[in-house]
């Protein structure tokens, strides 16, 4: 090397000439808060129906408890079917479930008078699913001994638990 480069050398080898350099000032963060009213006024708006959809769906989940009760009552005769003491008997709890369960979800003046062909035509309107044969079985249930409910194959009687099921799960509420 010549000597007028090392003279431009520091001891540590470094140019002279950079180390009079000094670090460039970097602009500030840039905030992540809103800079305008505009913003602002769309996150209001994003948190209001924010709040909105979480009122409304507690107020569904609220207003669906019923249902959620007419099928623990569901499930519990279900396995009371399986338990040889109590048998086809807990079938005929089936009938009294589905009236408690309309009886939840509309106007007691419009459903507790409903009985025979009246309260099949209502059970299927209300669930277009609930078709003639679960019908017919329901019916068979309400007034037949228990001997006749006993006699019931197993088919005919999961049948009519899915309808119930089926039923109590997806019938609309005219409001």
């Amino acid at each position: 090397m010549s000597d007028t480069q090392n003279a431009s050398l520091r001891p540590d080898g470094t140019p002279a000439a950079l180390t009079a350099l000094q670090e460039l000032p970097l602009p500030e963060p840039v905030s992540w808060a809103p800079q305008t009213v505009g913003w602002l006024a769309v996150l209001v708006v994003l948190l209001l129906v924010a709040l909105w959809a979480a009122c409304a769906g507690w107020r569904r989940h609220k207003r669906a408890l019923y249902r959620r009760v007419a099928l623990a009552e569901l499930g519990q005769i279900e396995a009371a079917l399986h338990d040889a003491s109590v048998g086809a008997a807990a079938l005929t709890a089936i009938p009294a479930l589905i009236k408690r369960t309309s009886l939840a979800a509309r106007p007691k003046e419009h459903v507790a008078a409903l009985s025979g062909d009246a309260w099949l035509e209502f059970l299927k309107r209300t669930n277009g699913h609930f078709d003639e044969r679960s019908g017919a079985l329901l019916t068979l249930i309400s007034y037949a001994p228990a001997e006749q409910i006993a006699a019931l194959p197993k088919k005919e009687v999961d049948t009519l638990l899915s309808a119930t099921r089926d039923w109590i799960q997806r019938h609309h509420v005219e409001i």
